[in-house]
């Protein structure tokens, strides 16, 4: 950073330009190299404050009526002192939690129909990892409806004008260096960098290939296709399953031309799964990268009571943590609990049942518009 923010992508980065930013304001905070190293540790407050900033918008999504700000605040409580969530951003100190809070942020004002806002938020994520481009899908779905009905030469000049001056803004330091080409290379190399079936995520891979998946290549054929390929087709057929009941809901909302509400509980299982599948299916996947599901997950859990998925979910979450970074320095790494196969299995079961989960929400989502062409007929 001592060369100036412009610079940073003529060194060895797979970063999008909003967490150079972060990391840039927190280096001019400190005068000398000597104190901004003393200080880093100081970069976990970043990440406590949009842990709580999290916790916030998810105490603004459950409020109802008919309970209080203090019922609410007990509810958070779940989320801002879980145990999985604080280990990634305190413990280990990692950003995850920023672009976990940039798309739940994001998902929620598109549930709320404010439609800008979303967009906004989910370039801000986009920028800060590149991962965030699995919840396009799910963002697209849940606004299309109400840019449908609440379209306009304005709004429509909003939506595209408003997010394309940001992101120039946002890359405008490397215009303006001469480093624009650098960015578009690393966004075009950060995929497949690190060609490894699993970069210490316990997902599908630890069922089926032997060995220290770190050091096994993403690129082995087996049965025609790579495992890299298989991994995309497995995460984009899962993917398109947990879609399918939003695609539904959408275009029904656009065929009768009602943007009628989603139930809660079906955008939070679908914000939780797409992450999960991201992480349990590909490969060259860190132990970090389900992360942005678990908000949802806690979400679903206080909304609709139903806490032992997400328990599950949270326990296989941190054994995966743990077992990478091994923090607390257990003397047996090797008991069942830390075991690859048994983490794996928790999320593949955690998986399973927010399918079984959706297509309840989805069956009875189903019955009710039945019903309602039925009585307007």
């Amino acid at each position: 950073m001592e060369h100036g923010l412009g610079s940073v992508y003529l060194s060895d980065t797979n970063y999008p330009p909003l967490l150079h930013y972060i990391l840039f304001l927190f280096s001019v905070a400190h005068s000398t190299a000597e104190k901004l190293t003393a200080n880093i540790h100081y970069l976990k407050l970043i990440t406590l404050l949009f842990h709580f900033i999290a916790g916030f918008y998810l105490a603004l999504l459950l409020k109802k009526k008919d309970n209080t700000w203090e019922q609410v605040l007990i509810q958070v409580l779940f989320y801002l002192l879980n145990i999985a969530i604080l280990y990634n951003c305190v413990i280990w100190g990692q950003f995850d939690i920023i672009l976990s809070t940039l798309v739940f942020i994001s998902i929620y004002h598109a549930y709320k129909k404010q439609i800008l806002i979303s967009i906004v938020l989910m370039l801000l994520a986009i920028n800060f990892k590149l991962q965030a481009i699995v919840f396009l899908p799910i963002l697209g779905l849940l606004i299309l409806p109400s840019m449908v009905h609440q379209a306009s030469v304005t709004k429509i000049m909003q939506w595209l004008f408003i997010p394309l001056v940001l992101q120039v803004i946002l890359l405008l330091p490397f215009i303006l260096t001469g480093t624009l080409e650098n960015v578009w290379i690393m966004v075009t190399e950060s995929f497949g960098k690190f060609p490894a079936v699993s970069l210490n995520a316990y997902n599908i891979w630890d069922l089926f290939v032997q060995g220290y998946l770190y050091d096994v290549s993403d690129t082995i054929v087996v049965y025609g296709l790579s495992y890299k390929t298989w991994g995309l087709l497995l995460f984009f057929s899962t993917s398109a399953l947990t879609l399918f009941p939003l695609l539904k809901h959408t275009l029904h909302s656009i065929k009768t031309k009602v943007d009628q509400n989603i139930p809660l509980e079906m955008i939070l299982i679908i914000g939780a799964l797409i992450p999960l599948l991201f992480f349990y299916f590909n490969t060259e996947m860190h132990e970090r990268y389900s992360h942005p599901a678990f908000i949802f997950l806690i979400g679903y859990a206080l909304y609709t009571k139903k806490y032992a998925i997400t328990i599950l979910a949270c326990t296989a979450y941190f054994l995966n943590l743990e077992g990478a970074l091994k923090f607390l320095e257990l003397r047996n790494y090797e008991i069942l609990f830390f075991n690859r196969v048994f983490v794996s299995c928790l999320f593949l079961l955690t998986i399973i049942w927010l399918f079984i989960e959706l297509y309840k929400i989805k069956f009875i989502v189903d019955k009710n518009i039945l019903l309602e062409k039925t009585s307007n007929e």
